[in-house]
Parts: C-alpha cells; structure tokens; sequence
C-alpha cells in the first residue's frame, strides 16, 4: 500500500510526465524511479533505492536543496523540462503538503547559469497555414514578446535561425512532420497542443486587458493570434504566476529591417568564426564591450537588424557623431553605466517570485544612478539621445523609498532577516530591541545564578530541540538548586531550564520568529511597489539599452578611426574610399593595406581576379561589412563612404557541405548560389567567391560565365565576384556595365610578394605553385608541378590561346577540322533549283554516302 509521501508524488508527476520532479522532502530535493536513474547518469549523483531486492525497489538520487541552482542548470542546458514540487505546511492544522511551484525548461528558465548576459533566451512559437508561416517569441529574463506574418518559408527560417531560440513550441501534427523539424535550427522542441482561435483570442485580451485585439495589431490573422497565445499560455504554466513585466505585444514587420540569410551571417562572421575559426575572430568582437547588460543585448539586436530608412540610420549616426566628437558626454555615460545593473532581468527575477533583497539593493543603486544619465541626455543635441530624457526622470519617489528601507547589502534569504533598514518600521524595530535586550538579559542571568547555585563554570547554550539551557559539567550535578528542571543529559554534562528562563525563552523566540514574518511582509510590499513600475522601469531598461549600444558604436570608432559614412536612401553610388577589413585588421600584425571600391549602374559588377592569399576574399567580405556596418547605423573603417540603402546582402564565400544531409560541397554551393540568383534585386549587394570550382573546369566555366551574365543582365545588382577562372575576364570586358580589376602581386627570383592592392584589369595567372611553395609542399611535388604546368601549356591546353570562353563574344565559333564530303556536297545543292526528282536523289545519295 502506497504512503501518503507517494500518492502526493505520483499525483504531482502525472500532472507532468514529460518532466523530471524535484520533490522536496524535507532539505533535500529527492528524484524516484526513472527519474533518478536519469539525474544519476546526467548530474553523477548517488543511484540509491528504497525496498532493495524486493518486488518494490524504488530507486532514488537527491541532493540538499541549497545545490538546486547548480543541479537546476546543468539539466537544462541539457535540454530537459524540470518541475520542481515544494513544501507546504498548512498554519492551522500543521500539516504538509506538496505542489509545483514552477516548471522550468530550455526557454524558460531564469536560472543565472543558463543565462549570458549579453545574449537573449527565447522561447518561440511557430505554425503554418493558408501559405504563411507565423512567428511568435518572447525572452521571460526581459519581458520581450514580439510576433511576426510571413509569405515565405525561406524567409520564415531566416528570422528564426537569427533569432535562435533555446525552445520551439510546435502544434503537434507539425511536430510529426520530420521534413519540416529538420529545416529548424538545432532547438529543444516541444509539441504543444494546437489553441482554438477563440481561446486564443481571449487568453491574450485577458492578460494585456484590451477588449480587441486590434488594439495589438492582430486584427483577425489566426495564425499570429494562435502562437501569441501559444507563447503566452505555456509561459504562465510553467512560472506559475502573472508575469507583470511581459506588458506588451509587438507586431513586427519583416521587411523593416534587412532580411539577411544564415549563410550571409556565417561568411561575413557577424557572430560566430566561419568554419570554427578564432573565437574573437567576429564583427561582434571588434566592437568595445558596451558597459551593461542591457547595452551588449542591444549591440546584439543592432548587428542582426541593418535598417532600411535612411532616415533611421542617419539617426543613430548623428548620436554616434556627437559622442565621437564630446568627450565629456562620452565620459559622462561611462561613468554611470559603470553602475546599472541588469533592470531587465533583475525585474522578471522579481515578478516571477524568485528575486531578493539584494536584487531589489541592486535596483536602487542602478535608479540613483539614471538622474545623471537623464542629465546627459536632455543636453545632448542628436534625438536618439535627448528623447530618453524623460523616460529616465521618473523614479525619484521609488529610489528614495528603497532607500530608507533596505540595508546597503541586504542578506540573500528573504525569510531570515536582515534586509530591512533601522527606522523603516516602528515596529520591526521594537522587535529587534527585543531581541537585542535578550542578549543583555541572558549576561545578567546566567551571572546571577552562578552565585546563587556557587557553579562558576555554568553555561549558557541553546539548540533547535530544547531551546536555551543552563549546563552543567558532571562535577558539578550536586551544587544544581532543586527547581532546577532537568532538559537533556550529555557525555560529561547535563541541561536544564528554569521557569524564569523558559519564560523569556519563549518570549525571545517569539520575537525573532515575529521580526522574520515582519521582514518578509515588508519585503513582499517593496516589491509590489516595484512592479507596479515595471512599465517605466522597462522603458528605462530600453532607453539604457539604446544609449549604451551607441555608445559602444562610438568608443570603437574612436579606437579605430572610423569615419562617419553618408547615408542617401535611393542612391546608386557605392563609393568607398580606403576601406579596410574591421576583424583582419584587429587581428593582423601587420598594416592593414586599404582600397578603394566605386561602383554605380553603369559599373555594376566587378570581376576581380589575382593569386590565391592576395587578398581577393578580404577585399569582398569587408566591402560587404562596411555596407553592413553602415547600415546598422554604425561608423566604418573607411576613410570615406558614399552609399545608398541595400535590401539585402547577399554571399557565396568559401566550401563547405552538409555530408549529414547528403549534401557536397559543389551542392552546398550550387544550392546558396540559386537562393541569391532567385532572389537578389537592383537594390542587392552579392559577394560571390570561386563560383563552379567543385566540378570539372568546363562545368565550372560554363556555371560561372552564365551566372555572371545573369546578374549582370537581369538582375543588375551591385556584384563582387573573385575568380580564378581567368576565362571570364574575357566576358567581362563585353558587358557593358562590367569591369575587370585585380590583386597585385610580383613575381621575383625567390617567389611571390602579395601587394594586397586592388588595380584596374585582369590578370591570368593565379600563381598556383608559388603560393603552394610558401605553404610547405615538398620540393620534390613543386618541381614536378611546374614540369607538367610546361607540358600542358605547351600543348595548348592551358596557353591562354583564343578558345570558347577566352574570345570576345563576338568571335565566339566553333572551330573545327577540314570541310567533310558530305559538307561539301551541301554547299553544291541549290533547293530553288532542284526538281522533286533531283531532291530526292540528293537524299537518297547523301544517306548512302556517295558524291553527287
């Protein structure tokens, strides 16, 4: 027959199968079952069992409730759901119960060790429908929740591998579509039942309190209402609580902002390394370090964001302008972001139940800081800085009143004591001069019954069992009065109480256990006090966000000599004077070498060609970065830009496959290849690095040659295409809008010099085997390289003689051998002058082979 303990277990597991259950028991949190045996593989804790050996064994693994965090954490970074069930005791009858407090799980959870400071944790919602595809997400550490309509699939992933979310929450019958799971990022899924639209609807109204859902730009589009909801509901499942700080729903449009696919963030190395390069190896890294949290989560947001307004831009420039060029604002804004902690996380700790004394002192100390920024701002002159004034002037009453209630470091327990300041409340304080008499009270009693009993060793101890006792040692048992009353019996001593010291026992615990509850009511007040700013302390945590990633914006364009780039919405000019590569130059000992790029309609693609490691991929990608970098807003590593406002960037650099996917090489890059052809624009910018080198040179060739004329023909995008197919150069000096430049490099006695300069024309040699001796091939391989190099040359294969793609397109024919009989008898035939009879005599010849 099953305890009590075990019927409350196997109803609070039932009611979360897909979780492994923390069930507290007394200070420790147990797991049962295979639960355990998990927790005992993952965490490396003790498998032990209850019942060993019988039909009942029930195995079991746990650990002191204080390690929850620790064990917490590495669970969930593991990709498991953990319900975590506590102890309730009832203050009438004393008894125990049990229930789940939360749920946490990969997107959900608040954990400090599963979360980076500078970097969001989303938990999205995705569904499909009627030919569209609906996003929704929201980040609980800050309360961002935003949902977004898209007409493609392709696009659709796009913003959900650039927003890579810890957790996706899919309808079922999408869940059961393998094809479809395997197109997500690499994302701990959970299938969710699918939401009616009507308790959709209503679950949304209820919690932002609108009567339509118009008034959150849903209108009736089923779909974003559905993973909204979606979103939302399993929110508050798992945290168990109203969650005050998610006060808003954002409907985004994809097309604000540049739409930029995973490729063009892995090549252009935004975030990560390509191909597992050096960790600090990214545009990220080059930039300084914003000072808060909140600051590196936004330069994060900015990176993956370019705008498309002008105007937006210019904005954010015009602020990154004035911090260049005022040191003593620059300084000001330092100083203060120096001390603000993280609002944002420190509030969603707070609204969820699981914050302290110590966030709220951390709070305080971040508020007293925001007048001076607020002064700042309102002298600045650029309105991305002097619009936050205000927004950051509203909290004098709140900093003060947090203030003179806590101590300057307040302890972490909130039921202990030990938060709340002397002189915030009267009667906290009565309690603690209770408290601090009884020590004065306990000094003049045990020293009055020393005299009275003649024991001078006579102490004074106490325990949670017997509460405070004179002891007395074995020597001494004859000299204890006769009222003394006998409490415990040790080794070498022995307790006892009297009536006067049970008394004000009772009346000194009584007031310890009061000054707690008191503390903790105070504490619990504060903080609804705080939440009822949680909407001006949110706009307070964007408008810090905001100032700090410009900032950031500034102090690396001061460090690197960025200049300012001049942003025009409809320009055709791309001009761009000694620009430089931000991360090669960081990372490289050498001086970087700039160069200049124009481009325009009627120069509109660039082939360029030169020796491999001249610098062909470097001059591509940073041209691509400084448009990037433009666009965010940000200042460039340029002596000058002049540039209008690409759609989209587009890149086709270096060789990778996808061998789990059965997919090449050559594949991979014919496949990222289509994506920029289908859907580049006259507004694009394409990088497009050895195209068709994966297959055989007249394939590669053949790919390449149309491909340029196609983007140059048809789509007319602003193109860079590197190339060692010096065929092409050839076919470049025919398109109109077309140029040919190259990489310089010298050929001397002793090898090859990379100049690292772009200049004007082709060149047809790569230089194959001098780069090839730098990079250690054995002598014996380079000279039996250059001996067959001599050998094809020689018989015209590779000689650069005029053949099918190395004539001008005007002379482009098929060269063949010496006219055939059967060409010359078709010369002969006249078809005006022939009579049936002859015709088909002319036939039947040529079909036998004979001469006429």
């Amino acid at each position: 027959m099953s305890t009590p303990v075990q019927r409350q277990y196997w109803e609070l597991k039932n009611q979360n199968p897909d979780a492994i259950l923390f069930f507290r028991l007394g200070d420790f949190y147990e797991m049962f079952f295979e639960d355990a045996e998990l927790c005992s593989r993952v965490l490396g804790i003790v498998l032990t069992a209850r019942h060993r050996g019988t039909e009942n064994e029930m195995p079991m693994c746990g650990f002191p409730y204080h390690a929850n965090e620790e064990y917490l954490e590495k669970l969930v970074e593991a990709g498991y759901k953990v319900a975590i069930a506590e102890q309730i005791e009832d203050p009438e009858t004393k008894t125990i119960s049990r229930s789940i407090v939360r749920v946490v799980t990969p997107g959900t959870s608040l954990e400090k060790g599963n979360l980076i400071p500078e970097k969001n944790s989303f938990l999205s919602a995705v569904a499909r429908g009627d030919g569209h595809w609906a996003i929704a997400y929201s980040d609980l550490s800050t309360g961002d929740f935003r949902t977004a309509l898209f007409e493609e699939e392709i696009s659709f992933l796009d913003e959900l591998y650039k927003l890579s979310p810890r957790e996706i929450l899919l309808e079922t019958s999408l869940f059961r579509e393998e094809i479809f799971c395997k197109k997500l990022p690499r994302s701990h899924i959970t299938p969710r039942k699918k939401l009616s639209p009507v308790s959709a609807g209503e679950a949304l109204k209820s919690h932002f309190g609108v009567e339509d859902l118009d008034v959150l730009g849903l209108e009736k589009i089923t779909l974003l209402i559905e993973v909204s909801a979606q979103v939302l509901s399993y929110l508050k499942e798992t945290q168990k609580t109203e969650l005050q700080h998610i006060s808003s729903l954002i409907r985004y449009s994809p097309s604000e902002v540049m739409s930029l696919d995973r490729q063009t963030f892995q090549h252009l190395e935004i975030f990560e390394p390509f191909q597992n390069g050096e960790s600090n190896a990214t545009l990220l890294s080059v930039f300084e370090r914003p000072y808060t949290a909140l600051g590196a989560r936004r330069l994060r947001a900015f990176l993956a964001n370019p705008l498309l307004s002008a105007e937006k831009i210019n904005r954010r420039l015009k602020a990154v302008e004035e911090m260049v060029s005022s040191p003593g604002l620059t300084e000001n804004f330092t100083q203060a972001f120096r001390r603000i902690s993280d609002l944002e996380r420190i509030l969603a700790r707070l609204v969820t139940g699981r914050g302290n004394a110590r966030d709220m002192a951390f709070l305080r100390d971040s508020l007293a800081v925001l007048p001076e920024v607020a002064a700042s701002c309102s002298r600045a002159k650029s309105s991305c800085l002097a619009d936050n004034a205000e927004t950051l002037s509203v909290f004098h009453a709140l900093t003060e009143k947090l203030k003179v209630a806590l101590l300057e470091s307040p302890a972490l327990e909130i039921t202990g004591g030990g938060m709340i300041r002397p002189g915030f409340s009267e009667e906290l304080d009565e309690l603690h001069a209770l408290t601090k008499d009884s020590k004065k009270w306990m000094e003049e009693f045990l020293e009055r019954q020393k005299k009275e009993s003649g024991i001078s060793t006579l102490k004074i101890k106490f325990s949670n069992n017997f509460g405070f006792c004179l002891e007395v040692s074995q020597g001494q048992i004859s000299r204890v009065p006769a009222d003394w009353i006998r409490r415990q019996t040790l080794v070498n001593a022995e307790r006892f109480t009297t009536s006067e010291l049970s008394a004000h026992e009772e009346k000194v615990l009584s007031s310890e256990s009061q000054s707690f509850a008191l503390e903790h009511q105070l504490f619990l007040e504060l903080r609804e006090e705080v939440l009822r700013s949680a909407s001006s302390l949110q706009g307070a945590s964007h408008a810090i966000a905001e100032i700090d990633a410009l900032l950031s914006f500034a102090r690396t364009a001061s460090l690197w000599r960025w200049n300012k780039p001049v942003i025009t919405q409809d320009s055709a000019e791309l001009a761009i004077e000694k620009g430089r590569h931000p991360v090669v130059e960081k990372l490289s000992g050498e001086v970087f070498i700039a160069n200049d790029l124009q481009m325009s309609d009627s120069s509109c693609l660039h082939l360029i060609t030169g020796p491999n490691m001249a610098g062909k991929s470097t001059f591509l990608r940073q041209n691509a970065i400084l448009i990037f970098l433009a666009q965010i807003g940000s200042f460039v590593p340029a002596k000058s830009m002049r540039s209008g406002v690409f759609d989209r960037i587009f890149t086709r650099v270096g060789a990778s496959d996808n061998l789990a996917a059965g997919k090449s090489t050559f594949y991979t890059e014919m496949t990222e290849t289509a994506r920029i052809l289908r859907l580049a624009t006259k507004k694009s910018f394409v990088i497009l690095d050895e195209i068709g080198r994966g297959t055989s040179t007249f394939d590669g060739i053949s790919l390449a040659w149309a491909i340029t004329e196609f983007l140059h023909n048809e789509v007319q995008c602003k193109t860079l295409f590197a190339t060692h197919f010096h065929e092409l150069v050839e076919l470049v000096e025919d398109l109109p809008h077309a140029e040919n430049f190259h990489v310089s490099a010298l050929q001397k006695a002793d090898g090859i010099q990379f100049l690292r300069r772009l200049e004007k024309g082709g060149i047809s040699d790569s230089f194959g085997i001098e780069v090839a001796v730098h990079a250690g091939i054995p002598k014996k391989v380079i000279e039996n390289a250059r001996g067959v190099l001599e050998r094809l040359e020689s018989e015209n294969l590779l000689s650069g003689k005029p053949n099918l793609f190395s004539m001008p397109r005007s002379h482009q024919k098929v060269q063949t051998a010496e006219k055939s009989e059967t060409d010359i008898l078709l010369e002969k035939l006249d078809p005006n002058a022939l009579t049936p009879m002859e015709a088909l005599e002319a036939i039947f010849r040529l079909k036998n082979g004979r001469k006429l």
